[in-house]
């Protein structure tokens, strides 16, 4: 394992990477999938309604039941593509993703460098990292925000297990999605 500092040169999140990664992050979520499953639910008890309708009666005796099939497949559809759009304009509020940032892990502090500025902050400060796939490890000094960093980024010889080890010993949690 070489020693740190491991180096991140010019990271940059493109918009739809910044979708990509947070719409995984909300599926994975307890409450989004909960919901994603009830609705689910609904939908096929709603669809084995319709087909019993058919099957015993020849006919539809209730448009109702199809209406509220058409609603719950089209809310289904419309939350996703709203959460989409959400995330989007996020990311186009959030200058500072737009620039790429050179970051450095080091034993102690995690450095940042943009054109907008640098900053940096000790290993302590971080509350959790998550791993999104094998590309993005995202960390989080704060609830509500976190540093993007492409692993893909990561200069050799270092690898993704040795940030993961870094992170590791500073015990900090670590989530894979």
């Amino acid at each position: 394992m070489p020693a740190p500092p491991y180096n991140l040169p010019a990271v940059r999140l493109s918009a739809d990477e910044f979708v990509a990664v947070n719409l995984r992050l909300w599926r994975a979520r307890p409450a989004t999938r909960r919901l994603y499953w009830l609705l689910s639910a609904a939908l096929l008890l709603l669809t084995i309604s319709v087909g019993l309708d058919f099957w015993q009666n020849g006919r539809l005796g209730s448009p109702f039941t199809l209406m509220f099939l058409g609603v719950g497949l089209a809310y289904g559809v419309l939350r996703l593509v709203l959460v989409r759009w959400q995330l989007r304009r996020g990311y186009l509020r959030q200058q500072a993703l737009q620039h790429p940032v050179d970051f450095t892990l080091g034993a102690t502090e995690i450095i940042g460098r943009s054109t907008l500025g640098k900053f940096s902050g000790q290993w302590k400060l971080i509350r959790r990292a998550v791993w999104v796939g094998s590309d993005w490890l995202l960390l989080y000094p704060t609830t509500a925000a976190c540093y993007y960093l492409d692993m893909r980024r990561l200069q050799a010889p270092a690898t993704a297990a040795d940030v993961a080890r870094l992170l590791e010993h500073h015990q900090i949690q670590q989530q894979r999605i």
